[in-house]
């Protein structure tokens, strides 16, 4: 059972419009009541950030979107339809891997599709070894989604269910590199199956096989571009939040909650203002949110260290290159041992493995006519390392 907040909450104050924020406003908003969404910066989105410089719109945050269903949830939440706000497009292909020894893979959502283009490049038994693979990673969103993703985690208690023990029998929490060598034997296939766990900041070789689940979302359900570029998505969020009486304060900061007998009464901003409320929802990173605006110390702290890092590099340029697709990573030979260098020695990979994505492939509209715009990922040790 949620657990839920006694007392009134007709008015709730949202600290962040980051994509959290954005659809806990929607959520409350259908809910009926009256939100008011904080925002230190001059738009929505948070880390899902925009820069417009000499007539590029380049994506500062994200650039892969997945589970589309979310977003459109969101706005269902207060009558909406996704299409009326957004415009998505799937990707074909998801991914274009390029390898050490000159080989290239495309990555298809469609399983068909996946099958036929495995065959061609490595070999039928490997074409097999997929189809078992895509069996597994279904039934593990089948058995994660509803009990342990989409969920709201209260209690220990809260993770005892059926799907629990599904789980265990599946294989979920044994190691993720091993598990996906049963089904896939050759590295260039185990490679673009299992890299999805460095968006959860492990390697694949330390990370639980239920971390699988990440592959289904983007290599089985589909990876998606929305016109405007990846910013479109806060943009459409927050004009539909708008719509439905959200009011937004955009450049403030909010600086403390105020709250009296475990109830929040008020934040208080960088410019003094005071605004009084019955629940505050902090979108915030929780170091700062406890740190900074509850201003509470915690009974004990758990030593912590930061997962790994990454420069990214936005580039306009009036080179195209056509044999690439919308999003291409670009595999280096070594794969376990730079893991090590990453993760435990904390220093650069010798040999490196890169994305690269071309968010002018499938919208011209982001860069000046005749002009590209690429986003280069490159993985990075994280040098703080304690929290």
């Amino acid at each position: 059972m949620v657990r839920r907040v006694k007392g009134p909450t007709d008015h709730v104050v949202i600290v962040g419009a980051g994509l959290a924020g954005l659809s806990a406003a929607l959520r409350l908003a259908g809910a009926g009541r009256k939100v008011t969404v904080v925002e230190r910066e001059s738009v929505p989105g948070g880390r899902n950030g925009l820069l417009n410089k000499s007539g590029y719109s380049f994506d500062t945050g994200p650039s892969v979107l997945t589970m589309p269903d979310l977003i459109a949830d969101a706005f269902a939440s207060v009558g909406e339809n996704m299409s009326d706000w957004l415009e998505l497009s799937p990707l074909r292909p998801i991914y274009r891997a390029f390898y050490a020894d000159g080989s290239q893979l495309d990555v298809h959502a469609n399983t068909a599709e996946m099958e036929v283009e495995i065959a061609k490049t490595i070999g039928s038994e490997e074409a097999a070894g997929y189809r078992k693979y895509v069996d597994f990673v279904t039934k593990l969103y089948k058995f994660e989604m509803n009990d342990f993703i989409d969920r709201n985690i209260d209690s220990p208690l809260n993770l005892l269910t059926p799907n629990l023990a599904r789980l265990i029998a599946l294989g979920g929490f044994r190691k993720l590199a091993p598990k996906v060598s049963q089904f896939l034997k050759d590295p260039r296939t185990q490679k673009i199956y299992s890299f999805q766990a460095m968006y959860a900041g492990v390697s694949p070789q330390q990370a639980l096989a239920i971390y699988a689940v990440i592959a289904y979302m983007d290599s089985v359900n589909g990876v998606f571009f929305p016109k405007g570029g990846m910013h479109a998505v806060p943009r459409a969020l927050a004009a539909a939040a708008e719509k439905h009486g959200v009011i937004f304060k955009y450049n403030t900061t909010v600086t403390s909650v105020e709250h009296r007998n475990g109830r929040a009464t008020a934040v208080v901003t960088d410019s003094d203002e005071r605004i009084e409320c019955d629940v505050v929802v902090l979108n915030p990173d929780l170091p700062v949110a406890w740190r900074d605006l509850l201003g509470k110390s915690p009974l004990s702290i758990k030593r912590l260290k930061y997962s790994p890092s990454c420069v990214t590099l936005q580039i306009g340029s009036n080179k195209s290159y056509s044999h690439l697709a919308h999003h291409n990573i670009h595999f280096g030979e070594s794969w376990d041992g730079v893991f090590d260098e990453l993760i435990k020695k904390k220093t650069l990979m010798t040999d490196p493995s890169l994305l690269v994505t071309i968010p002018t492939h499938d919208d011209k509209s982001l860069a000046p006519a005749g002009k590209n715009s690429y986003y280069v990922l490159f993985p990075t040790p994280n040098l703080d390392a304690d929290i």
